[in-house]
């Protein structure tokens, strides 16, 4: 039902190969809508590998010429970024040295602490973010983005006037909060909050005016005195300001001295709770933007992380939600975790047979049977632990030698293994 007169392309990414991040492919080359080569192209993707939202955006924008065009992506994803890329400082550079850029976010079943992760890309942009949890829901969120698309864009006033903003005069750190505003609403003019005396176009936080008003701003994480501006982009002037004042909030969290290794514990929290606010576990180099392990305090107190796989130090800290701001850490100890595996030597192709295994107790790490070159999370057969003991597998129907395995699922790490061959009956 895409309307005629819109140029529309198809663009998919992990679904070719794995491990990959360069595996983004543009299925229909923007052009005339082709429902029925759509249907197909769509039909025929069966998911693989990694999820590199960054790089598949900014070659859609490309693809676009966003910088000489008005353009919209509208990105469709069930997980969050594997590829060691920032889809939120990505989505600010295309928005802002783009005519009239925007990306329009439907995240598809995922997590609330996904949800928040995810939506920046619209935030960073303009664009509108949903959440859908079935075939309904998708379809309902694809035709309110497209509705958003058809939209005329906005004109652009040479002469913009002066601008008044109507905020709080104090926030807390991190916190977000409204602005409403009067102004031309010119192509591309953005309500910021910057430090005083900065230069013009500089900001530590922004909001689209077409993103509407009010506009939603978060608070940077460092207490002191701010400006907010209203920026007439065609002109790059400022033309509109006043203060604000950001206060210190403090955070708390509590664990335990110790923990083996993929197991889950408890995080009890002090904090602000704002709806991006983390908890997370990372390694004492990491910066406050990694992390191995992630919560949101928003999901309940005490909030569940889970251990790394590998032994170690490393710190359980509480991130403000500006993202950038540690405001509360204490390290955390994770002891190494074993297990055992006893299976027969031989048994027979496609014939069952039982292992027994010792292990963390928790039901959800597996028992697998692969070839000996097939990593962590392949296998020829499988099951969970939380079925019993012994364990119950399938040999291939192919004779050979092979491996069983226990697999530590909180990492994807092969605790434990044995050879076993598989003979012909």
């Amino acid at each position: 039902k895409l309307p005629s007169s819109m140029r529309v392309g198809l663009m998919a990414y992990g679904h070719r190969r794995k491990g990959d991040c360069s595996d983004i492919e543009m299925l229909l080359p923007v052009g005339k809508p082709d429902p029925s080569a759509m249907k197909k192209k769509i039909n025929a993707i069966n998911p693989k590998g990694k999820t590199p939202l960054s790089a598949a955006v900014e070659q859609a924008a490309k693809n676009l010429r966003y910088t000489e065009n008005k353009a919209t992506v509208i990105l469709i994803s069930d997980g969050l970024e594997t590829c060691n890329a920032d889809p939120c400082k990505l989505a600010e550079k295309l928005a802002m040295h783009g005519v009239d850029f925007t990306v329009h976010v439907i995240g598809f079943d995922l997590s609330r602490e996904e949800q928040t992760r995810l939506k920046c890309m619209a935030d960073k942009t303009g664009g509108l973010f949903f959440a859908a949890s079935d075939a309904g829901a998708l379809q309902k969120a694809l035709f309110k983005t497209v509705e958003k698309v058809k939209e005329p864009p906005p004109f652009i006033k040479e002469d913009p006037g002066k601008a008044v903003l109507d905020a709080p005069d104090s926030v807390p750190a991190g916190s977000p909060f409204k602005v409403k505003w009067q102004g031309p609403d010119s192509l591309r003019d953005f309500i910021s909050i910057s430090t005083k005396r900065s230069q013009a176009l500089t900001y530590m936080a922004y909001a689209f005016t077409k993103s509407g008003n009010p506009v939603l701003l978060t608070a940077p994480g460092e207490p002191g005195k701010y400006e907010l501006r209203y920026i007439h982009t065609h002109s790059k002037k400022v033309i509109g300001r006043r203060d604000i004042q950001v206060t210190p909030v403090t955070a708390k969290i509590v664990v335990p001295p110790e923990v083996e290794a993929g197991k889950q514990f408890s995080v009890t929290w002090e904090g602000p709770a704002y709806t991006t606010d983390l908890i997370t576990i990372a390694r004492p180099d990491q910066n406050a933007v990694s992390y191995l392990g992630v919560a949101n305090p928003e999901n309940g107190n005490p909030a569940t992380l889970v251990a790394p796989p590998d032994p170690g130090t490393y710190e359980v800290r509480y991130i403000l939600g500006n993202g950038t701001k540690i405001l509360a850490r204490t390290r955390i100890e994770v002891k190494p975790v074993k297990a055992e595996i006893q299976a027969p030597s031989s048994v027979n192709a496609a014939s069952k047979f039982q292992v027994h295994w010792q292990g963390p107790v928790g039901g959800n790490d597996l028992i697998t049977i692969a070839r000996p070159d097939q990593d962590a999370v392949s296998y020829l057969g499988v099951t969970y632990t939380g079925y019993g003991n012994p364990a119950t597998l399938h040999a291939p129907d192919k004779p050979g030698t092979y491996e069983v395995r226990f697999i530590l699922v909180r990492g994807a790490k092969i605790l434990a293994k044995t050879p076993v061959i598989v003979k012909t009956p």
